[in-house]
């Protein structure tokens, strides 16, 4: 809410998901076969009734892309009700064929607000209170908050989570966004990150109270063992200036023992 319409080659990795035919929830391109969303999306919900939607618009046609899901991996540790590990993964039937108007967003472990600038969430959601879904793809431009004072102002946020909005309120993702995704690039490159998805928050665009988004820098690991257990790696790339993940044998190893440090 508070937004304006968006081109679809500004945000070229942004996805629809549709359940039977309808709305459901945003999504973001990782690669030809992987959509990235939230598990809350999700639940009760059928794979073989999901749908991703790419739209190619402008002045004169609108094309679309259609694909069905093959495959459904929400977080084995999604909490339904506080939201922690919100993150979910989508297995395309088929594969996109990237383009200049279908481009993966890149993911990066950077935590620290302080390297980032520009900052972007998108989608079909709300853009008044009580409205309905939007026809047009929408952007709002919001702000990184620190995680100490955003747990500050809501207690529930855990060190999953990250924290955006804007400080005067009227500006925020709202319902209809969730799964979507908080872009942002960094202050030395023009590259366009994902830094969040789209979760949950108390009402929209309230004044001093940011929106809630998981925190994908937290999951590189999970996601890169999914995609290799689903025979169609994801190959992430650091962008830190260290090697985080270098083949599947060290994935599958560090995830073992991330499980049996939690059991």
């Amino acid at each position: 809410m508070g937004g304006e319409p968006a081109d679809i080659t500004e945000f070229p990795w942004q996805v629809n998901i549709f359940d039977q035919g309808r709305h459901l929830c945003g999504g973001s391109i990782l690669n030809e076969w992987w959509i990235l969303s939230a598990s809350h999306c999700f639940i009760n919900k059928n794979t073989s009734t999901l749908e991703i939607i790419h739209e190619n618009r402008n002045d004169i046609t609108m094309n679309l892309t259609r694909i069905k899901v093959d495959k459904l991996i929400t977080h084995p540790y999604f909490d339904s009700w506080i939201l922690d590990n919100d993150i979910a993964l989508l297995l395309l039937q088929s594969p996109f064929n990237l383009s200049v108007t279908k481009v993966p967003i890149c993911l990066s472990e950077v935590t620290d607000i302080h390297r980032w600038r520009n900052c972007w969430v998108s989608g079909w959601g709300l853009t008044i209170p009580l409205g309905g879904v939007h026809q047009e793809l929408q952007k709002v431009n919001i702000q990184l908050v620190k995680w100490r004072k955003c747990s500050n102002i809501m207690p529930m946020v855990t060190r999953n989570m990250l924290c955006a909005g804007n400080a005067h309120g009227g500006k925020d993702a709202c319902q209809g966004d969730s799964g979507g995704p908080l872009v942002c690039q960094k202050k030395d490159k023009n590259i366009w990150y994902q830094l969040g998805i789209v979760s949950w928050g108390v009402g929209c665009g309230r004044k001093n109270v940011p929106g809630v988004y998981t925190k994908v820098a937290n999951y590189l690991v999970w996601i890169n063992v999914e995609t290799n257990l689903s025979g169609r790696p994801y190959m992430y790339e650091p962008d830190s200036g260290y090697s985080l993940l270098l083949s599947p044998s060290p994935i599958l190893l560090l995830y073992f023992v991330m499980l049996l440090l939690t059991l």
